[in-house]
């Protein structure tokens, strides 16, 4: 089931299926790298997803001849994004994007997220597409700050 299709990028968002925990996997390794704060969390940060994988709504971005391209774990009950990851080669196509919008049909609420602050690209994709911090939050050392998207 295609949730959304963007034809001129040649895209699609479905959900997710088990043949698709490698290719998640691997596009959330290949984010680390980028990461390292997380990246020394490495092991951890792979047990957690590998949970999330069975618990949780995780709309994937798929291209047919580069597979799976990004995803995104979302507590939809929520409406609270966990993970958003984009494959560094497909990112400025749309796909995060995408992502959040699908994200926003299937809970039908107002989307929230943690940022980590040693990640100011993402920071500023996703200002770019509305979303705000209204509050600064968690322990010292979390380096992270919670931002709100825009209504439904």
């Amino acid at each position: 089931m295609v949730l959304l299709r963007h034809p001129a990028a040649g895209w699609e968002i479905r959900p997710h299926t088990r043949e698709d925990a490698s290719g998640i996997l691997s596009v959330f390794e290949l984010c680390l790298e980028e990461l390292p704060r997380r990246k020394q969390k490495q092991a951890s940060e792979f047990e957690r997803l590998r949970y999330l994988l069975r618990t949780s709504t995780i709309p994937v971005a798929v291209e047919p001849s580069a597979g799976l391209i990004g995803f995104m774990v979302l507590q939809a009950d929520a409406g609270y994004v966990s993970h958003l990851f984009v494959d560094p080669d497909w990112r400025f196509c749309g796909v995060a994007s995408g992502l959040l919008n699908v994200g926003r049909s299937i809970s039908g609420k107002r989307l929230c997220l943690d940022v980590d602050m040693d990640n100011p690209g993402a920071i500023q994709a996703y200002e770019r597409i509305g979303f705000q911090e209204t509050i600064s939050h968690g322990l010292p050392g979390d380096h992270q700050k919670r931002l709100y998207g825009p209504e439904t």
